[in-house]
């Protein structure tokens, strides 16, 4: 005979899912952002520059590509490996939006609602742009790249280069998305038992480190991207990650009290 779960079981459940949510969304968040700082601030090695020589735009432009690929193939288990991990800390994170939403009394408040939505389609629209800066990882893992005859490499590397460009956008709005859900999230924070009471400030602080870091993307400030990068990938928004996982996790043993919905 099936057995149905009682409330209680249910919510204890959705407890620990929510703690393991936000420990490996932290972990990930944090570990893909500090292996992009290593490819950014060139601490595996400088990317090519660009030298006009006598051969002409074609011919430079084409070695140019060359050594880039070369650079990237060099770098190319950080480049992997950190946009494996994105894509799965934005997963954790939804699943953690899901685990808040199911736990307490807040299941039916326009908050809770919002945020899980705002959560889905921020962390879709930032796996996206990770994973399409991926799949240029398929011109990279090649070696013996030629400038000869340049015409041809240079048609390569623009195609690569067109997959790059195509993931700002979708960063950006990913990350202004992500803002209003932990905009959402800090207003739940601020008047339920379930997660701290200062976790709305830090919640809020990321919010708008975010619209900072979509800014700098949208506007290609590199330095600016790098540190709002630091910031919200590798400081506070892990923080707030395992915080609130850590804030559902702890009664997750415990009796649950399950209160009529509002």
């Amino acid at each position: 005979m099936d057995t149905v779960a009682s409330p209680v079981d249910v919510e204890r459940l959705w407890r620990r899912i929510g703690r393991g949510a936000g420990y490996l969304g932290a972990i990930c968040l944090a570990v893909a952002t500090l292996l992009y700082l290593l490819d950014a601030l060139d601490a595996l090695g400088a990317g090519p520059t660009y030298q006009a020589t006598s051969a002409g735009p074609l011919r430079d432009e084409a070695r140019w590509w060359v050594a880039y690929f070369a650079h990237q193939h060099r770098i190319l288990w950080d480049i992997i490996a950190r946009d494996t991990l994105f894509p799965l800390a934005f997963v954790a994170l939804i699943v953690l939006a899901l685990a808040i939403r199911n736990v307490g009394r807040s299941a039916r408040r326009p908050e809770a609602q919002l945020m899980v939505v705002f959560f889905v389609v921020g962390g879709v629209f930032s796996a996206l742009s990770d994973l399409v800066y991926l799949g240029a990882a398929e011109y990279w893992r090649t070696t013996g790249w030629s400038a000869e005859p340049a015409s041809k490499m240079v048609a390569v590397g623009r195609s690569s280069g067109a997959l790059e460009a195509l993931t700002r956008w979708p960063e950006a709005a990913g990350f202004v998305v992500l803002a209003a859900a932990l905009v959402c999230l800090a207003r739940l924070s601020g008047d339920r038992g379930e997660l701290p009471s200062r976790l709305p400030l830090l919640t809020n602080i990321e919010a708008l480190l975010l619209i900072g870091a979509a800014l700098a993307e949208a506007t290609h400030a590199d330095t600016a991207y790098d540190v709002f990068s630091l910031l919200t990938g590798a400081l506070v928004g892990p923080t707030v990650a395992a915080w609130a996982g850590w804030s559902l996790g702890r009664t997750a043993g415990a009796p649950a009290s399950v209160s009529a919905p509002n």
